[in-house]
């Protein structure tokens, strides 16, 4: 390959070249000022020698710049290799990352169609429990006012019973007292019967009676008439047949002794 066809491939060996020869030329002027005026053919030879030599170099130095080149390009295409190679990584990564993004949206969305369905859910648990609760509210207000219904009813009957027996105490013990009176007051009536003196004197169809104070030991306290048969004598009879009876026999009931027995009235109504 001649200079010119390398020159042609490589339009940049040319600058160099140019560079070289005029570097040439520029010592062979200094060369030509330090020798005499006459240039022998010796001195011609050199030059010639000169000359080849330097287009030895200049090949030499387009053939260092051919290589620099080369390298050049081979580490200008190692470079675009490794670019081409970074980018479709990268492709490929940002591939990944949009599927990637794309399954977080999805997972995203079945997420939240989760929470929304999990709301609903929670929404309709809470529906029925505030229904049942209700449910249960009105049925313990039921149960409440039936039991305050039965409570009612229930107290009306025991005061019911409670006064039934209040009333079933009281008339036994109205018999039972009326029952001691009835038999004290007969005692009485035949202890002071007893004690009476009654003359024929007094004459018939006379009625007195006699109030009667009583001690609870049954010792007369006094005896007067609040009711005079109209004959002295017959009443004086009859207050003295109350005091020679005493002591009279009276109940030992405290009770029923102040209500029936402190104060007696006694009538005398002799047949």
């Amino acid at each position: 390959m001649t200079i010119w066809q390398t020159i042609r491939k490589n339009p940049n060996t040319l600058t160099w070249a140019i560079i070289i020869h005029v570097l040439a030329f520029i010592a062979i002027g200094i060369s030509f000022k330090s020798s005499e005026p006459k240039i022998s053919a010796v001195k011609q030879e050199k030059i010639i020698e000169a000359v080849a030599i330097d287009e030895r170099k200049v090949n030499e130095e387009i053939n260092k710049l051919k290589k620099a080149e080369n390298r050049k390009k081979r580490n200008e295409k190692k470079l675009q290799d490794k670019v081409r190679k970074a980018k479709k990584d990268r492709k490929k990564e940002e591939k990944k990352l949009q599927a990637l993004k794309k399954k977080q949206k999805e997972q995203e969305q079945v997420n939240k169609n989760k929470r929304i369905k999990e709301k609903k859910r929670l929404a309709e648990i809470e529906r029925k429990q505030k229904e049942t609760q209700d449910k249960l509210n009105k049925l313990e207000l039921e149960r409440q006012e039936k039991q305050t219904a039965l409570e009612k009813e229930e107290k009306r009957r025991q005061a019911k019973i409670a006064e039934i027996k209040r009333i079933e105490v009281k008339r036994k013990r109205e018999q039972r007292e009326s029952a001691e009176i009835k038999k004290y007051k007969g005692l009485i009536d035949n202890k002071v019967s007893r004690n009476w003196v009654y003359l024929d004197s007094y004459g018939k169809g006379l009625v007195c009676v006699i109030q009667i104070k009583l001690l609870p030991s049954g010792d007369v306290l006094d005896a007067k008439t609040i009711q005079s048969s109209g004959n002295p004598a017959f009443d004086r009879s009859a207050e003295l047949a109350v005091r020679k009876a005493s002591p009279l026999p009276v109940p030992k009931n405290t009770d029923l002794f102040q209500r029936e027995f402190r104060i007696i009235n006694l009538k005398f109504n002799p047949i």
